[in-house]
């Protein structure tokens, strides 16, 4: 069975593993101790792996558990940070965003600090979710959706960045070598795939020398999350190779903590769009100063690969 993990029992992990217990985390996730107590369960489970030691009351954590929370607590952090500093601003106007965590997570939220010293007016209140909302009928101005696009009725798409998939690790754990060429090479290194991205590694493996025969024998990933995002944390912590979309990861890419574990980079049709209702965006200059903020970040040198 491969590891998985979803994002509401890592939280939970972190709460637990920051506030030395499970009745204080409870308390901060308003939510009860029981219910705490089975989303850690769950991740040991899935994980395969005891995040706590034996005897401690979930106080002191284990060696995987210590890599663990270094790895993905600041993921967390940075998202609370980024809601908190968008409190309400006199005068200002307001945009009721939905977009997917992976993009929220790792390319607009490290980029809301420059909107709010571009629009200090302007008041974000983002959403994520894997499901398409209703623009018509659900309480959203716009959405950042992935996709072939333009194809959804009555919406006004702007496209903000292509897809194109590469592998990426920690520097640790290349060693300071030139990163593998063939596909052999690279899948002799630990991975990490996103359970909602199954298609990612085999495209990946495909584009390589070797890669159509090395992919058939390729032994599953070593550590499967629920998110590219959680992913690519687990990547920034020495924990194996991970596929993303090169945009998702330009900054990390830049300040050094990943760097291109292949030469390989594979274009998809894919791309990340704006979209809103054209009667919105008519009526209401708010989304249009968002969109016009959001295409201005994607043609920043190196935003986008």
């Amino acid at each position: 069975m491969q590891p998985h993990a979803s994002p509401r029992a890592l939280r939970a992990f972190v709460e637990v593993a920051r506030r030395g217990g499970v009745a204080p985390a409870a308390q901060r996730l308003g939510v009860t101790p029981s219910a705490v107590s089975h989303l850690l369960r769950e991740l040991e489970a899935g994980l395969g792996l005891a995040l706590f030691q034996p005897g401690s009351g979930r106080a002191a954590l284990t060696e995987p558990g210590m890599r663990l929370l270094r790895g993905i607590g600041d993921a967390f952090d940075t998202i609370d940070r980024a809601v908190a500093d968008l409190a309400p601003r006199p005068g200002g106007g307001e945009v009721r965003v939905s977009t997917l965590s992976t993009f929220a997570t790792l390319w607009l939220v490290p980029r809301l600090a420059r909107l709010q010293a571009t629009e200090p007016a302007l008041r974000v209140l983002v959403a994520t979710g894997t499901r398409p909302v209703d623009l018509a009928a659900e309480p959203f101005d716009c959405a950042i959706r992935w996709g072939r696009g333009p194809t959804w009725p009555g919406l006004e798409a702007t496209r903000l960045l292509p897809e194109t998939l590469i592998a990426v690790a920690g520097p640790a754990l290349l060693a300071g070598g030139p990163a593998p060429e063939a596909a052999a090479e690279l899948l002799r290194l630990p991975r990490i795939a996103a359970r909602s991205r199954p298609e990612d590694w085999p495209m990946l493996i495909s584009a390589l020398p070797g890669g159509p025969e090395a992919g058939v024998l390729a032994p599953p990933p070593s550590l499967v999350f629920e998110t590219r995002a959680l992913a690519v944390r687990a990547a920034v912590a020495g924990l194996g190779v991970a596929v993303v979309d090169a945009a998702l990861v330009a900054d990390a890419l830049q300040d050094g903590h990943l760097v291109r574990a292949s030469p390989v980079a594979v274009p998809r049709p894919e791309a990340h769009f704006f979209v809103a209702r054209p009667q919105a965006l008519a009526r209401d200059p708010h989304p249009r100063r968002f969109r016009d903020w959001l295409l201005a970040e994607a043609a920043v040198p190196g935003a986008a690969l």
